[in-house]
């Protein structure tokens, strides 16, 4: 067990507990155009409706106001697929936020399929600038777990859409997240390379390299998933390592997760408030509801729990306090 001293923890805790900050995260809809084989939602909720659409307005109006800072995420299901929804929120919190003299920032986790060039505009133009996309390596790999909702594949159109979008100059980040995979290793090299000589030269371009996780949505994973022992591409050698030095890391070992931060919170679908993307059939993640007036009603109990790396200094409940402390 690693214990973080009060030192090293101050201006961690001063970032997570600053009340002139909100991070939301928000699900315009948890109904994907995806199926892929390694997902742990179940899309049984659908589009954000229009009562619900106007209780976030209503939130951003009760909040804005008190802040330096707001940051929006957007994630899914797919919110592509809820795109009216996202433009309207945003262009209603760009609206508070210059009047009231806010930094802005918004970004959103996509698969990419509906991100055509002027999609990615239109987000742009409200204040989405910064995205992550998932490829499961080659086509090849990439169409036997990345799946749309028919079964077809989905390679073709996401890199359509990325160079399309790379021929479009504008301000943000655009991050390639890579799985890896027991199917794909021994193609990623190569591909990873053929991605850094087709988007390298856009600074808008990041590239991340993961291993495909099993986060209990059930199916049989067992020919995905890699342990610890298999991770490397040569002796020794750590995916990243043999990528390159410019793939990014997941995280350092001073990491704080989004769900520790008391001014985070995620609003889903249907409004009910949670700290968690994963954990989304958690009792323990279902910390409220939003009310029409955009105020927060949360269950106090169940909302410090969350909090509790920030008592123990134990940095496994500051990283991930939902697998530590509820699982």
């Amino acid at each position: 067990m690693v214990v973080r001293s009060d030192v090293m923890l101050a201006d961690d805790f001063a970032s997570a507990w600053d009340r002139r900050h909100l991070h939301l995260i928000i699900m315009p809809t948890e109904r994907c155009n995806f199926r892929c084989v390694y997902c742990y939602e179940d899309f049984s909720i659908g589009r954000m409706k229009p009562l619900m659409v106007d209780s976030v307005k209503a939130l951003l109006a009760r909040r804005i106001p008190d802040l330096d800072s707001l940051e929006i995420n957007w994630f899914g299901g797919e919110p592509t697929v809820a795109l009216a929804v996202v433009t309207q929120i945003m262009a209603h919190a760009q609206a508070l936020c210059q009047t009231h003299g806010v930094r802005l920032r918004a970004g959103m986790t996509t698969n990419g399929f509906l991100l055509t060039e002027p999609v990615y505009r239109d987000l742009v133009a409200h204040a989405v600038t910064d995205f992550q996309i998932t490829l499961d390596g080659p086509q090849a790999w990439h169409d036997t777990t990345r799946l749309q909702a028919n079964g077809a594949g989905s390679f073709a159109t996401i890199m359509a859409n990325l160079r399309a979008i790379r021929r479009r100059p504008a301000q943000g980040e655009i991050l390639l997240r890579l799985h890896l995979t027991r199917r794909n290793q021994a193609e990623m090299p190569a591909f990873v390379a053929r991605l850094k000589r087709m988007f390298g030269g856009d600074p808008r371009f990041r590239f991340t390299l993961q291993p495909v996780e099993n986060l209990g949505g059930g199916a049989d994973l067992s020919d995905l998933v890699i342990d610890g022992r298999e991770r490397g591409w040569g002796e020794n050698s750590h995916p990243t390592e043999a990528a390159g030095d410019d793939m990014e890391r997941r995280h350092d070992e001073t990491y704080v997760c989004y769900a520790a931060k008391a001014n985070s919170f995620v609003i889903r679908s249907d409004g009910r408030i949670g700290k968690c993307t994963v954990a989304l059939r958690s009792d323990h993640n279902a910390i409220g509801q939003l009310e029409p007036d955009g105020q927060l009603r949360l269950d106090p109990a169940r909302t410090n729990r969350w909090f509790e790396g920030w008592i123990s200094h134990e940095q496994g409940a500051l990283s991930c306090p939902a697998a530590t402390l509820f699982l």
